[in-house]
């Protein structure tokens, strides 16, 4: 099966932050991710080593990171998009038990 796949602009005058996290073994985790214009254009890029954690955390780990990287470059209409529902929910809902991963919950 062939799913194809395409990059939706932002609407208005945002910005779209795209962001990813990996792990390998809860040995090493790094997350990335681009930030382009409604045109498309490349904006800015990361990547960033976040040690030993669970997939989960490194996905946190990248929303938080990026978020904060967007607002570095000066932009504040942005539109985020990540692909781990779980980290969506959590996010909306603010419930999360272990309170290491609330507090970057709440920070983002």
């Amino acid at each position: 099966m062939v799913i194809h796949v395409r990059w939706l602009p932002p609407s208005g005058n945002f910005v779209k932050l795209n962001t990813d996290g990996a792990h390998k073994d809860r040995v090493s985790a790094r997350c990335g991710g681009v930030i382009r214009d409604s045109q498309g254009e490349w904006l800015g890029g990361f990547a960033k080593g976040v040690g030993s954690c669970s997939a989960f955390v490194v996905e946190l780990w990248g929303v938080f990171e990026r978020l904060k990287y967007a607002k570095s470059l000066g932009f504040m209409a942005i539109e985020l998009n990540i692909n781990s529902s779980v980290v969506v929910q959590v996010i909306k809902t603010d419930r999360l038990k272990r309170s290491v991963d609330m507090t970057l919950v709440r920070n983002i």
